[in-house]
């Protein structure tokens, strides 16, 4: 979920849906600093845990959809990269494309929108994909999961 990333990050790396902060661990374990992680939950009770385990990190109690009024509030313009633990097939198709569209709007080049799913097929929206020439990418299952999960990442060029 997190291997491509870099430690020497210049700007934010955000993360949609953190929920109980496994892949935010994984990323603070890869040297990423804590203050460089903006972690966007849309439960309070989540939020709560994440402030607590992760304090130097902008955590923020709100709905990805409104990813652009958090970041302009955060004075962010870009992020570096984006994690995605958000259960996009869950969602309803205007939501699912909001969202991405939005993350990859907000995304710099060269970076990238990883996204964990359920299913075996990428469910960030070919339609975002394209319009943001990015570039989509299978990047492994992890059986370990329950049930196991896919991970897709999607590299703006």
């Amino acid at each position: 979920m997190v291997k491509h990333i870099k430690p020497n990050v210049q700007g934010h790396i955000l993360e949609l849906g953190p929920g109980t902060g496994s892949f935010t661990r994984a990323l603070i374990q890869k040297g990423i600093p804590e203050n460089k992680l903006v972690l966007l939950e849309r439960s309070p009770e989540f939020t709560s845990l994440l402030q607590e385990s992760f304090p130097s990190a902008k955590v923020i109690c709100g709905n990805a959809r409104n990813l652009s009024e958090v970041a302009s509030e955060l004075g962010i313009n870009t992020f570096e990269q984006i994690v995605s633990g958000l259960p996009l097939t869950a969602m309803g198709p205007t939501s699912r494309y909001d969202i991405c569209d939005s993350a990859f709007t907000m995304l710099e080049s060269g970076g990238s929108f990883v996204q964990v799913t359920y299913f075996p097929r990428c469910s960030i929206p070919n339609n975002v994909i394209t319009a943001h020439s990015a570039r989509k990418t299978y990047c492994g299952i992890t059986l370990r999961n329950a049930p196991p999960a896919f991970v897709w990442r999607a590299e703006k060029r």
